[in-house]
């Protein structure tokens, strides 16, 4: 690499042209996005997307669906992370010719805003039950405009190019037509059924959870194994001790609750037991002990406590037997009404007085410490209650099995791959999706009751009373679980409404048609976390193919997960959730832009931290500071822009080829291969390091400096017209190719090379494709045979301290005549970046007092005579080498020392050996410098 390009060191006084001040000095990332952002791109409303590009015009179409983030929401890494890929698949497309859709929304997150409303108001010392549920709406829509836009606006802010005509929110008329019309065709298909099951329960939110909904946590408890007494002992010896059995439990607090003990048929230690019965130790009912194959023998005591209303598989033991049901825990996980003295006591509370009273009154045999995973609430991250309750559940396996069939048949495609297992073993293990959320805020389920408590399920009320024959009719509480409306989500953005496709936008500002669905569905890719793959993702697949017969999109892109630099995730309690609003104040946006996807290989999980910025932000100043010399030598060369515009579309750049310029063109079409490669395999990480080797390695610490050399030298007619013109092409194409990863900048310097319409931008320009004719293995090759041969003079001379000024004498004993004739056509401008002339031959011979070094075979021979004072340079050369001798053996005997070695902690050994290390390369360097000098 050479040192610091001319480039950067550039200065305004060179610029004569009145267009040379069109770029600050200094990139200011806060005005360009602004400028673009708010001032352009919606002005000119470029990222519209309409069917009659696809269904007339004959474009291909590519669709994106924004998984709608919750109105609670405000911008978080992750978002980051996953809005800018779906940004780089989408841009990417529309610079290729496609009719490219990104279908923007929020969902109303159910649970989320109400638990954010109901804490407002608890500050004004109300609850949603003091206002009333009509009231308590009106707050909640009051609270979503305040604040329920700020996701939104945060999303503009980090670039996002949507067709916000089409912002659609779940609780938008559309939106909630569909979700009834979906909720009566399922009930009357039979897919959707009413009844009694143990349910997730949230006795913080106060609703059912799905299984998707309860997160489990490892977590150790006490394990309580408890006697049940006989009931009949009658026969029994004054002196024999009570027969029982032992029961192990978690939870001591459901005892209340128990309805029987379970043991297996085939356990020969209980087969006396079966039919007894027992005494439950709280109470002093009388339960049966009963045989089911459900109980596992080796498991526990092989006696299982069977508690129906608080237990799910206990609840299918209790059907199977026709057991009674005794709710011993209520909807507030306190203990019911009619167990005094336990009454109104939390369940944990409960828990550690019942195992107090079951020690005194000699139930409790021992208690051991059991580690076990433990559901949560995913919003209140609570214990989550199993509860029976009758809900709204959906028949899932009617609906899974062509799910299933279609993603292994490859009609959809996830990425990674292995997700697919992960899909595959849940759908084969559905259980019915439990819908009815015990909320306000939400799509309330269209079912109404008459006074008999008969259901009657339609559209309206008016359709409700006409099946009923009355209008003595009670509408459910109920709303439906938040993803009863996103599973919707692919048809409903593209305007379906349950039934047909005319409808419009909460804003009235787009009529959406049937044309939508048939020119944008099936969607193109799905960007989302593999955390929502059941919530979401799957039920999103079975809607579309029940509901449109063809799966929603046809590739799924799971993104990583990103953490902090020492892996552990990011969160709010741990202090390590940089806001990212403050990162792009601090980088900028396309600098946090570049640096997530640089950072975030498909399948991986990113370890990010906010100074990585740095390289994005350095990456940035660095095109900036080429395209302000690219530009400034144009204005010289070109003092009337209007005759470099009719030169840059009319001019022939492959005249004056060098073997630079060839090497160069090479570069730049490889890399077009390797970019449009890369996007069609969704390796976007690998994206952002093509891009940032060929454009920081190859185009500006090289070839613009060879740009720089080249005008200087430059003596044909028109040579250096093409020499800029050519170099501002390749530099068009790589801002180009950077556009979809950082859109602020690339749109700002696009606009800069030559003078653009009104409406054009590089966001709708034609995406470069790489052209095989330049493509030159050889050329590339010869290339970076120079380019090492320049950096090895140049490296020699800074290590031996050799002034700017003087001009090196450079002999090269050429391995081949190859080589020969490649130095002598690249000679002089190796000559004027090295500041060197080259003398180039097969079989030279080393010269006296040269340094050398070897590049694929071909010996340089740097002559130091004349370029340093050789004497007071070996001196120097001769304390340096003394001092780095002292320092090596320093180092080597705290290493050999076995104190040190055995107290140091491996970091601080690690770091002394890299210091040993370090120390004797540079010792190497030193004394080859010396021994050139002999």
């Amino acid at each position: 690499m050479p040192d610091t390009p001319a480039f950067e060191k550039a200065d305004d006084k060179n610029v004569n042209s009145p267009n040379a001040s069109d770029l600050e000095k200094t990139y200011d990332a806060a005005t360009v996005e602004a400028k673009w952002s708010t001032d352009y791109w919606a002005k000119f409303h470029l990222y519209e997307a309409n069917a009659d590009g696809v269904l007339q015009a004959g474009k291909k179409p590519f669709t994106v669906l924004m998984p709608p983030p919750n109105i609670t929401g405000s911008l978080t890494m992750g978002h980051v992370l996953n809005h800018t890929l779906q940004d780089i698949f989408i841009r990417y497309r529309r610079m290729t010719g496609y009719e490219a859709l990104w279908l923007p929304g929020t969902d109303h997150a159910g649970i989320a805003t109400q638990t954010a409303v109901e804490k407002s108001l608890r500050k004004e010392k109300l609850t949603r039950y003091d206002l009333g549920r009509e009231k308590f709406l009106e707050r909640v829509r009051e609270w979503r405009e305040d604040y329920g836009g700020l996701i939104v606006r945060q999303l503009r802010k980090l670039g996002v190019s949507c067709d916000w005509r089409r912002n659609l929110f779940t609780m938008d008329d559309r939106a909630s037509q569909a979700v009834t019309a979906v909720f009566v065709r399922l009930y009357n298909d039979g897919l959707i059924y009413r009844g009694k099951r143990i349910i997730n329960w949230c006795p913080v939110s106060q609703t059912a959870l799905s299984d998707e909904e309860v997160i489990m946590k490892p977590q150790t408890d006490k394990l309580y194994f408890v006697k049940y007494f006989f009931a009949d002992n009658e026969n029994r010896e004054p002196d024999e001790p009570k027969p029982f059995i032992t029961v192990a439990t978690v939870r001591p607090e459901t005892i209340l609750g128990d309805v029987a003990i379970a043991v297996n048929p085939n356990d020969e230690r209980y087969k006396e037991s079966v039919g007894k019965v027992v005494l439950e130790p709280l109470t002093g009912r009388k339960i049966p002990v009963i045989a089911d194959d459900y109980v596992e023998i080796e498991f526990g005591t092989g006696a299982l406590k069977i508690t129906p209303a608080h237990d799910a598989n206990d609840y299918q033991v209790g059907q199977r037997h026709n057991l009674p049901i005794i709710v011993a825990i209520d909807q507030w996980a306190k203990v019911a009404e009619g167990f005094a003295p336990y009454s109104g006591l939390d369940r944990f509370d409960a828990r550690k007085k019942i195992a107090i009273d079951l020690e005194a009154s000699g139930n409790l045999e021992k208690v051991e410490d059991y580690a076990h995973s433990v559901g949560y609430s995913e919003r209140a991250d609570v214990v989550v209650e199993p509860f029976l309750s009758e809900q709204w559940f959906v028949d899932m396996k009617a609906l899974a099995a062509p799910a299933l069939d279609a993603a292994l048949r490859g009609d959809v495609k996830f990425h990674p791959e292995r997700w697919l297992n992960t899909y595959r073993n849940w759908l084969e293990n559905i259980h019915d999706w439990c819908i009815s959320r015990q909320l306000w805020w939400g799509h309330r389920i269209p079912a109404w009751y008459d006074d008999a408590g008969k259901i009657f399920v339609a559209k309206n009320f008016d359709d409700a009373a006409k099946l009923a024959g009355t209008t003595a009719l009670r509408q459910d509480d109920d709303v439906f679980d938040t993803w009863f409306s996103s599973w919707l989500w692919p048809m409903t953005t593209l305007g379906w409404n349950g039934e047909d496709y005319h409808s419009m936008n909460s804003e009235g500002n787009l009529t959406v048609s049937e044309n939508d669905i048939k020119a944008f569905y099936p969607t193109s890719t799905l960007v989302t976390g593999p955390d929502i793959i059941f919530f979401w993702v799957a039920r999103m697949i079975m809607a579309g193919l029940h509901f449109n017969g063809d799966v929603p999109f046809r590739d799924v892109y799971f993104t990583s997960i990103i953490r902090d630099s020492q892996g552990r995730k990011m969160s709010k309690s741990l202090g390590n959730s940089p806001d990212p609003l403050e990162v792009m104040a601090t980088y900028g946006t396309d600098a946090l832009r570049f640096t997530v996807i640089y950072l975030a290989p498909l399948g991986q999980d990113v370890l990010f931290a906010t100074e990585k910025c740095e390289q994005g932000r350095n990456f940035a100043t660095k095109i900036w500071n080429a395209a302000r010399f690219l530009l400034m030598n144009r204005n010289e060369i070109f003092p009337e822009l209007t005759d470099f515009a009719t030169a840059y579309t009319a001019t022939d750049t492959n005249r004056f080829l060098e073997p630079a310029d060839r090497w160069m063109l090479s570069r730049l079409n490889r890399t077009l291969k390797l970019y449009h490669a890369a996007h069609e395999q969704f390796r976007a990480n690998d994206l952002a390091k093509i891009l940032y080797e060929f454009i920081w390695g190859d185009f500006c610490d090289w070839y613009v400096e060879i740009i720089k050399t080249k005008i200087q030298s430059a003596t044909p007619p028109g040579e250096k017209q093409i020499t800029i013109i050519r170099a501002l092409k390749v530099f068009e194409a790589s801002l180009q190719m950077l556009h979809p990863i950082m859109p602020f900048i690339t749109e700002e310097l696009w606009q800069s090379i030559v003078p653009r319409k009104e409406g054009e931008s590089i966001s709708v320009s034609r995406m470069p494709q790489a052209d095989e004719t330049y493509i030159n293995d050889a050329a590339e090759k010869e290339f970076d045979f120079v380019r090492e041969v320049i950096t090895k003079v140049r490296s020699t001379r800074n290590e031996l301290g050799v002034p700017p000024a003087p001009i090196a004498t450079v002999v090269i004993n050429a391995a081949s005549d190859v080589v020969v004739k490649q130095v002598e056509a690249s000679k002089i401008l190796m000559g004027k970046i090295s500041r060197a002339t080259f003398d180039v031959k097969t079989g030279a011979v080393k010269p006296k007092l040269a340094a050398s070094s070897v590049v694929e075979g071909s010996e340089i021979f740097i002559l130091l005579e004349g370029l340093i004072d050789l004497e007071k340079e070996k001196i120097r050369l001769a304390k340096e080498q003394q001092k780095a001798e002292n320092y090596v053996k320093q180092v080597e005997q705290k290493l050999s020392n076995e104190g040190f070695a055995l107290r140091a902690p491996k970091d601080v050994l690690d770091g002394e050996r890299m210091k040993l290390e370090t120390a004797k390369l540079n010792l190497q360097k030193i004394s080859a410098s010396l021994e050139a000098l002999a």
